[in-house]
């Protein structure tokens, strides 16, 4: 997307703190810090400051994600407010199916700042 010199959402991410931490700094706080092995929401953290960020980094690191493996990358990435578009689609042989498309409306609820 970027390279097509469409706007993409800011994003760092890194095996170490330090790979994120500059660009993490350079940003406007809250941001979203998710595990890139694992699946879903599960890990998924809306950061409000720069130590809330760096625990959950490192948290990160020492658990176990849903999918049975561990962490080995984490990706920060600048937190974009409004609705969410999801477009589920299937390839095949060159050809494009769109199957599904959602709208989420995220909100705080049982004690996650969105579900």
């Amino acid at each position: 997307i970027k390279d097509a010199g469409m706007r993409s959402i800011r994003q760092a991410a890194g095996k170490q703190w330090s790979d994120v931490e500059s660009f993490l700094k350079s940003e406007t706080f809250p941001v979203v810090l998710k595990p890139t092995d694992s699946a879903g929401t599960d890990g998924v953290k809306l950061c409000h400051d720069i130590e809330e960020a760096k625990d959950h980094f490192h948290n990160l690191f020492e658990v176990e994600a849903v999918n049975g493996g561990f962490n080995t990358e984490v990706l920060c990435q600048e937190f974009l407010q409004g609705k969410e578009y999801v477009i589920d689609t299937a390839s095949r042989d060159g050809e494009h199916k769109t199957a599904a498309l959602w709208c989420y409306d995220k909100r705080p609820a049982n004690g996650s700042a969105f579900v």
